[in-house]
């Protein structure tokens, strides 16, 4: 059987934690640990205190470096962070604080609401029925994009123990990333996901020939492919460079490239997968499947909500909170079926009656009972 698509999309829950209760993690290696390390080896005993890495700072140096400047820039211009100024006021990040009550808790935040200790709950639905195929609680401090790739392994073991496939996915642009592209491809399945981020389709002052993969400049200079980069966060990018021949005596390179001696270009090296994803947003279907994915999905992840307690997880830790929300799309598909099996129980009833009824003139074929019932449901 045939799947036709399957729909993926996140929100935050609510945890059983309060931002009042933050504390401060402790350095990795700090003087109290290592006297921790010290007096269980001393007693040949491992200490849990000592294994354990809850309350310490765990993250590298060069992530706190950027906390601190970007909770700098905030004291300094708190625009749209009011308070943020205030003498007294507090910024919190999840690489600094963490809260005891229950450590697995996250700080995030959506657009337009306030800070809070969260679990991210990401959701797969089925276009036909609307029925949760899979849900999950993670951290909430990583992106969407990041837990795509285990969620559609699961999903996909999931339907072919049922003899079901699925062959296009649609999720909305917070899942946009090269490795997603590429990763559902190789998997046979078509990506319907909004491009976000810093694919840019069309650059100023270049063109780019995709088949021969290299860029022309408006002056007619050809810009070549010259090898692969990382990017800062790691990334791989290909890197473009014209020959200082070409752009030193041009007269449009004050304007073109002015901080550099030539032209240089980098560009993700997941450009045709974007390419692809972009050409399909842009389609007919690809504006159809976006509809299709909002009328969906969303009034699942409100039901949930509203109705099937996850407006608040009230129990500690991921492991619990996955069983939540385990429970709360158990509870909706139970009643999404009910619903189906009473519908179909109702028609076998009013089918039943019609034959009852008929049958003292004549024995009528099946035929006639479907075309009388679809005429009593029209």
């Amino acid at each position: 059987m045939l799947i036709k698509a399957w729909l993926a999309d996140s929100a935050p829950i609510k945890a059983n934690a309060s931002m009042e209760s933050l504390e401060l993690k402790r350095p990795f290696q700090s003087i109290e640990r290592h006297i921790e390390a010290v007096d269980a080896e001393n007693q040949n005993q491992t200490s849990t205190a000592v294994t354990s890495t809850v309350g310490l700072i765990t993250a590298q140096q060069h992530h706190l470096k950027r906390v601190k400047h970007i909770h700098d820039k905030l004291r300094k211009n708190p625009v749209g962070a009011s308070g943020a100024s205030h003498k007294k006021a507090q910024l919190f990040s999840n690489k600094t604080h963490y809260n005891p009550h229950d450590p697995d808790a996250r700080i995030s935040v959506k657009p337009g609401k306030a800070r809070k200790l969260n679990y991210h709950c990401s959701m797969a639905v089925d276009t036909a029925q609307g029925v949760i195929s899979h849900i999950q609680a993670d951290f909430a401090d990583g992106r969407d994009s990041q837990y795509l790739p285990a969620m559609t392994v699961q999903i996909q073991k999931r339907l072919k123990a049922n003899e079901l496939r699925m062959t296009e996915l649609l999720a909305d642009a917070g899942y946009s990333n090269g490795f997603n592209y590429e990763f559902l491809e190789l998997r046979n399945l078509t990506p319907w996901i909004r491009v976000f981020g810093k694919y840019k389709p069309e650059r100023q002052w270049v063109t780019y020939d995709r088949k021969e993969d290299v860029f022309t400049c408006v002056m007619g200079k050809t810009i070549p492919f010259k090898g692969f980069d990382r990017s800062a966060d790691g990334k791989p990018i290909k890197n473009y460079r014209a020959s200082k021949r070409d752009c030193i005596p041009c007269v449009l390179k004050e304007s073109c490239t002015p901080k550099s001696l030539f032209k240089r270009i980098f560009m993700t090296a997941y450009e045709d997968h974007y390419h692809r994803a972009y050409e399909r947003q842009l389609s007919r279907r690809g504006k159809r499947m976006k509809q299709v994915r909002q009328s969906t999905v969303e009034p699942v992840f409100g039901s949930l909500v509203h109705h099937y307690g996850l407006s608040k997880i009230n129990v500690l830790g991921k492991a619990a909170a996955h069983k939540v929300m385990l429970m709360a799309a158990t509870c909706f598909n139970l009643k999404k079926y009910l619903k189906t099996f009473k519908r179909k129980l109702a028609n076998s009833a009013a089918m039943d009656t019609i034959a009852h009824l008929t049958g003292a003139l004549f024995t009528p074929s099946i035929a006639f009972y479907l075309e009388i019932f679809e005429n009593l449901t029209s």
